[in-house]
């Protein structure tokens, strides 16, 4: 088994992630603690509001692996908001995918799922990229209606789910929705999204757990497939079980009621 953290913020002073090279550190101990294999620095990337030159964040990366000199293998990357632009700032070559190969890590507003979010996608395809969706079990509009997170996944877009989410950190709206995104097939990624050596720390391994026990087909899914997507190889994601998601989404929707 190949374990990947697959969202972090552990460069040091670049967003709102790590505050220092000593923290940084220490989450990488916490992630060595924890078996993982490959972790993915993926600062925030806003469009006109926190941008990292392509060359700022080489500097900032090879800071890290001067630095660093554990076990833990660290692949570059970028968390990207939502914007209109981004397939424009692709093609200029100011953001870039994971282990700069095609699949991207992007996320949504955590109230809003933007009108333009699926064009935003397919226009990304078509350049080649292979869309991922930052912890959608985070997002308002997905939680009331996990309809939206199905037709992405339907349209090609992986789905990246946050450990803490599975253990309740972000609370029980988000614990529930990742639940039932897992029994249904619709994650397809773990990530950390780690902050800090605290609250908001690398750890991870209680999720792939709490995964295994939830969906065990999953679980040997992703184990299975979590290298390839780091190589930017395709993969065949299981097919969305969707009987099961009406079921449990109505039984959700009454319960609140």
């Amino acid at each position: 088994m190949t374990r990947i953290d697959f969202h972090s913020h552990i460069l040091w002073n670049v967003d709102d992630g790590s505050l220092s090279k000593e923290m940084t550190l220490d989450m990488l101990s916490i992630s060595e603690e924890e078996r993982v294999e490959y972790i993915c620095a993926t600062p925030h990337y806003i469009i006109n509001e926190q941008e990292i030159a392509l060359e700022d964040y080489k500097e900032r990366f090879e800071l890290l692996t001067e630095a660093y000199k554990g076990n833990v293998n660290l692949i570059p990357g970028l968390e990207l908001y939502m914007h209109p632009k981004l397939p424009e700032y692709f093609k200029q070559g100011k953001i870039f995918g994971l282990n700069k190969e095609k699949y991207m890590l992007i996320e949504l507003p955590m109230r809003d799922f933007p009108i333009y979010t699926r064009d935003v996608f397919y226009e990304l395809s078509i350049l080649g990229v292979k869309p991922i969706l930052a912890h959608p079990e985070r997002n308002l509009k997905i939680q009331q209606s996990p309809t939206f997170l199905m037709e992405l996944i339907d349209d090609g877009v992986l789905a990246q789910v946050n450990a803490g989410s599975l253990l309740g950190v972000y609370g029980q709206a988000a614990k529930d929705s990742a639940e039932l995104f897992v029994k249904n097939n619709m994650i397809h990624l773990l990530g950390s999204d780690a902050h800090n050596n605290q609250r908001r720390s690398p750890r991870i391994s209680k999720a792939y757990r709490r995964l295994k026990e939830l969906n065990p087909e999953l679980y040997t899914w992703i184990n299975n497939n979590n290298e390839s997507i780091i190589k930017g190889e395709d993969v065949h994601p299981l097919a969305i079980i969707r009987q099961q998601h009406k079921e449990s989404f109505l039984k959700k929707l009454f319960k609140k009621s």
